[in-house]
């Protein structure tokens, strides 16, 4: 029984020890642009209007066969602006400055390509017209794509981030966060190695 007990363990030892050779990580820098919104749900006289904006950080990429998980540190802006035309023109915009973490999970249908998703936490910072409450949780959906010629330490990411949490003060209008981010990632490794 102990000989079986030490064969499995060294089996399992070196099915680990395979598998986290397969492993592949890589840091990457990441900054672009932002197209936002506020979504409001209640009683407003206020129409909500979409801003750009930016966002940058970094991220960490691992990999194994064809999965990937990808988590990230942002410096993101998102808010949008409410406009109000009666009975006099008002605009307010909203400065929703939030230092977010995407926990991304991917699948590589073909090189070069990752369809990811997951959850992305935020806080807010302190800032004029920022939201009611500091924690925001979404859900992130995207693509990533690795460009696998000349320019071979770039990617290019597409994203949208749906906003869960109300992150209004007032009682009688809900507001939540919708983004559209496009971004430039550059990779501090060599693609093929």
């Amino acid at each position: 029984m102990l000989k079986v007990r030490l064969l499995l363990l060294l089996a399992f030892s070196f099915a680990s020890f395979s598998s986290f050779a397969q492993l592949q990580g890589v840091f990457g820098l990441k900054a672009g642009a932002s197209s936002s919104i506020t979504a409001q749900e209640g009683v407003t006289p206020y129409i909500s209007r979409y801003k750009t904006a930016f966002h940058l950080g970094g991220i960490y990429r691992l990999r194994y066969q064809r999965f990937v998980a990808q988590p990230e540190l942002l410096l993101s802006v998102k808010g949008g602006s409410f406009k109000r035309t009666a009975p006099t023109q008002q605009v307010i915009r909203n400065n929703y400055n939030y230092i977010s973490l995407p926990i991304l999970l991917g699948w590589i249908p073909t090189e070069g390509l990752v369809l990811q998703a997951g959850p992305e936490f935020s806080y807010a910072l302190n800032t004029p017209n920022g939201p009611g409450k500091k924690q925001d949780t979404g859900i992130a959906v995207g693509a990533h794509y690795d460009f696998l010629d000349m320019a071979e330490k770039f990617s290019l990411h597409l994203r949208y981030i749906y906003g869960l949490n109300n992150v209004s003060a007032n009682p009688i209008v809900e507001h939540r966060n919708r983004t559209f981010q496009v971004s430039i990632v550059y990779n501090f490794y060599k693609k093929g190695k």
